[in-house]
């Protein structure tokens, strides 16, 4: 019995009722569902197991409806109120059900949709200083975006006062069509001072490093510089093809002088193409 509220209209139709969100049995349901997105109506089944069907719906609830996956399934609980001069009901709000109760607090917004085994979550608390974005792909894969798009270049800007902690189970991957760079500086230096700042860019076919120091792998042995290895052999190799020895005709050059000299057109060899530095 409805003892709460006012009393129900001349033909039976309540002023206030709880429906459920219905699929009709005589269309596609994915056609169904967008045609309520782009008109703001949805279907029920109420309290008292009448089908109504296309009733209006406010943009702000019908963003916190879901619809059941078949036409014997109810979706999400509402709230209706009809409207007296024409009998027409109009949905209002979502009414909470008791498996999606709990876990909010004072300050705190929470927004979950789920469909079949998938769900996402937008939470947040200013009371605890956090905001959570989730997506849950059940037995699937989930996928979150952040795109910035416009008829020019926009930008996507983020500030940490703090860390940054990126981790995948599998694969971080960066793409960019321009240059990409990465600047870590000394907090204690001067404004001015930029000494100890490392830099890494890339842009395409080049990679560049600036530091005070660069090491791979723990390393303690230095690097060489190929140019400067290179004119020394180069002397060394013109200096010992020089070498004579003495014998019975006087002073003579070594007997494999001519091979040793060979050796000054192979040190472009060890140059490489591709790594540069300067110290």
């Amino acid at each position: 019995m409805y003892t709460l509220g006012r009393t129900p209209l001349l033909d039976l139709k309540y002023a206030v009722g709880i429906a459920y969100v219905a699929i009709p049995t005589d269309i596609d349901r994915d056609v169904y569902i967008r045609d309520c997105y782009q008109n703001y109506t949805i279907s029920v089944w109420g309290d008292d197991g009448s089908f109504m069907n296309r009733l209006p719906v406010s943009p702000e609830v019908m963003n916190h409806l879901e619809f059941p996956a078949t036409v014997d399934k109810l979706g999400s609980p509402v709230v209706y109120v009809t409207e007296e001069a024409q009998s027409l009901p109009i949905v209002i709000a979502r009414f909470p059900v008791a498996d999606q109760l709990g876990g909010a607090h004072e300050s705190a917004i929470k927004w979950s949709s789920t469909f079949e085994d998938a769900h996402v979550d937008i939470e947040g608390s200013p009371k605890y200083k956090n905001l959570l974005l989730a997506v849950n792909g059940g037995a699937l894969g989930g996928t979150m975006r952040l795109q910035v798009t416009g008829q020019q270049a926009g930008k996507l800007a983020m500030a940490v006062k703090g860390d940054v902690e990126c981790i995948a189970s599998e694969v971080v991957a960066f793409r960019q069509q321009g240059a990409f760079r990465t600047t870590t500086v000394d907090r204690a230096a001067a404004a001015d001072d930029d000494s100890k700042t490392a830099v890494f860019e890339q842009s395409p076919g080049q990679n560049g490093f600036k530091g005070e120091k660069f090491i791979i792998n723990n390393g303690e042995e230095p690097f060489v510089l190929g140019n400067k290895l290179k004119n020394f052999l180069s002397d060394l190799i013109d200096e010992l093809s020089k070498t004579t020895v003495s014998t019975a005709i006087g002073q003579q050059p070594l007997l494999n002088a001519t091979q040793i000299a060979a050796f000054k057109n192979k040190t472009d060899e060890f140059l490489s193409n591709v790594g540069y530095i300067n110290k």
